[in-house]
């Protein structure tokens, strides 16, 4: 069974089961430490059982203009592991979900960095072996929005801003399509400002 080391509960609208406070204005300090040593433990762990409703299983908030609402890290130096791992059962829903509100700005609802030399800055997987799968999938409802943006910002050398593989007999490994009935659109379109470069090179 479930056994608690420690057990809060908090009645009001605007309460809290548990409260932890570090008063302390500099150093790495935790306003709540949660640590297991179970092979198959959890830290942390949050839970809403409420049915309706925007609910949070686990809620962070920053006030520092360079913080992290919520920080995870796997110290671990080898072995495939996760700094964050979400897991999302719903038929329609997403493992991890990022929202920038602002309206201005070169903002990101998500943002990921790689520093290795053979690493990814995001990686997408469908491991689904039928169906219309994307192991990437971006969206723009701006009249002058991307779907998907990539850029190579080194000045030198055989850079891709976008590069695409396919491993299949019939494949593609970049494929555009234009759906508008009028009007002028591409299905693939490329420009280049090299007096010597290619827009589109195949």
């Amino acid at each position: 069974g479930f056994t608690r080391g420690v057990a809060g509960h908090g009645s009001s609208p605007n309460g809290y089961g548990v409260y932890g406070l570090a008063t302390a204005t500099s150093g790495q300090t935790f306003g709540l430490w949660g640590q297991s040593v179970s092979t198959g433990g959890f830290g942390v762990f949050g839970e809403q059982t409420a049915t309706s409703g925007t609910t949070y299983g686990v809620y962070g908030r920053v006030a520092s203009t360079a913080g992290f609402g919520v920080a995870g890290r796997a110290s671990a130096t080898s072995g495939i592991t996760y700094g964050g791992y979400f897991h999302n059962d719903s038929t329609a829903g997403r493992g991890a979900f990022g929202y920038a509100s602002a309206t201005s700005g070169a903002t990101y609802g998500g943002y990921f960095q790689s520093q290795s030399t053979g690493g990814y800055g995001a990686f997408g997987y469908a491991p689904a072996t039928s169906g219309t799968t994307y192991g990437l999938f971006g969206q723009s409802d701006s009249p002058t929005g991307r779907g998907v943006y990539g850029l190579a910002t080194a000045a030198s050398g055989n850079t891709y801003g976008v590069h695409g593989r396919s491993d299949s007999t019939s494949g593609r490994g970049v494929y555009g399509s234009n759906t508008a009935t009028q009007g002028n659109g591409y299905g693939v379109y490329g420009t280049s400002a090299s007096p010597s470069g290619y827009g589109v090179f195949g």
